[in-house]
């Protein structure tokens, strides 16, 4: 970068004299400039500490969870529950806060995952009763199916992104439904209105979305 002394401003041309009075340039050291580009990395590095900070105090929380567990253990392994918690946090900060890489669909998609895989553990641990599988997996369908909507139409220049989303969500239900034929669904009431709205949201994007939808099939299956 160089310096103009009669017009007092910096050019940032491969230039030695100035455009508008034709003096000699000085050469500026570089070191000394300032940036011409806001500095990302500085907030990288302080989510990375945060980060550190957080999976520490998460670690030192588990194990004296667990020796508490263990001291006072009465027939119920409650750490694991506080365990598991602790670790869908750490997942929802290193995942989906601080992680600029990944898009927010498969964000979404991950968070669902690892909140159905928490809300099973959590019926497991409590003696299965079966609210996992019945009500609760079908409800996080159905609040997800609501979130694609919504996003369809805040991002209405986008809206063709979602249809892996609501795939995924068909293929979550329709496990749901076999889940049903194996006898470990006991009340299928909820996964079948899950199913259903999943499919009808697909069809109707597909039907409606026409060739921008078709596109985005061919383009995410290569065919």
């Amino acid at each position: 970068m160089k310096y103009c002394k009669q017009c007092k401003i910096q050019i940032l041309d491969q230039t030695s004299v100035c455009p508008f009075c034709r003096s000699v340039l000085e050469k500026e050291d570089e070191e000394q400039t300032e940036p011409m580009y806001p500095q990302v990395s500085i907030p990288q590095k302080k989510y990375r500490f945060l980060m550190r900070i957080s999976l520490f105090v998460s670690v030192i929380t588990m194990i004296l969870l667990g020796v508490i567990n263990y001291l006072t253990y009465a027939g119920l392994m409650w750490s694991v529950i506080c365990d598991a918690g602790i670790l869908y946090f750490l997942l929802t900060l290193r995942y989906t806060l601080f992680n600029q890489d990944e898009g927010h669909l498969m964000k979404i998609m991950v968070q669902s995952l690892a909140a159905i895989l928490l809300c099973v553990l959590i019926d497991h641990i409590l003696g299965y009763r079966g609210w996992s599988v019945n009500y609760a997996i079908p409800c996080a369908i159905l609040l997800v199916d609501t979130g694609i909507i919504v996003l369809m139409i805040v991002n209405m220049q986008n809206w063709q992104s979602y249809i892996l989303l609501q795939l995924g969500m068909i293929v979550i239900a329709g496990i749901q439904m076999l889940l049903y034929v194996l006898h470990i669904v006991t009340r299928p009431l909820l996964s079948l209105i899950a199913l259903v709205s999943s499919g009808i949201l697909f069809l109707g994007t597909v039907l409606l979305g026409d060739r921008r939808a078709k596109n985005e099939l061919k383009r995410r299956f290569h065919i």
